[in-house]
């Protein structure tokens, strides 16, 4: 499928944070090395996600034997356009090259202007989806989403 293009990093974070949201409770923390094995990608780099994630609160990680990551909060307080901002907010949509080609037209310039308002519609759009629909969906149609239902363990703290 065609459309927007965002970075590897908000595809692993999306997806680490659904399988987070299926723990169902917050005493229960996932390794992160077990997200990255179930998303078969590599556990150093989803550790940067991470961090991104755990700066923008999105999830918590406690340290130790039954330590771990989990969500800070409900997955359905949380959204698909929380994601992204965490994970592409250094990245505009539009990156306007005005300044090499010594453009004066920033103040009034019309694409500059329908790129922003996409933006903002995008995340509208994007603000509008939890991680607590996209369980719902998920258990509607689980065949789809096959790497989630591997068997891995959660650490539930004492």
């Amino acid at each position: 499928m065609q459309g927007l293009h965002f970075s590897q990093s908000t595809d692993m974070a999306i997806h680490g944070l659904w399988a987070l949201a299926r723990l169902e409770d917050p005493q229960r923390f996932l390794l992160l090395s077990d997200i990255a094995q179930a998303q078969n990608v590599s556990a150093s780099y989803l550790s940067k996600v991470f961090q991104k994630l755990t700066r923008a609160k999105l999830v918590k990680a406690v340290r130790g034997k039954r330590g771990g990551y989990a969500l800070t909060r409900d997955p359905a307080a949380i959204t698909v356009g929380d994601v992204v901002r965490a994970m592409e907010a250094d990245q505009p949509m539009y990156r306007c090259l005005a300044q090499e080609r010594c453009c004066t037209a920033l103040e009034c310039c019309l694409l500059l202007q329908t790129f922003a308002e996409a933006e903002r519609q995008m995340y509208a759009v994007l603000d509008r989806l939890t991680l607590a629909d996209l369980m719902t969906d998920f258990r509607r149609s689980t065949e789809r989403m096959s790497w989630l239902q591997t068997n891995v363990t959660p650490s539930v703290r004492p």
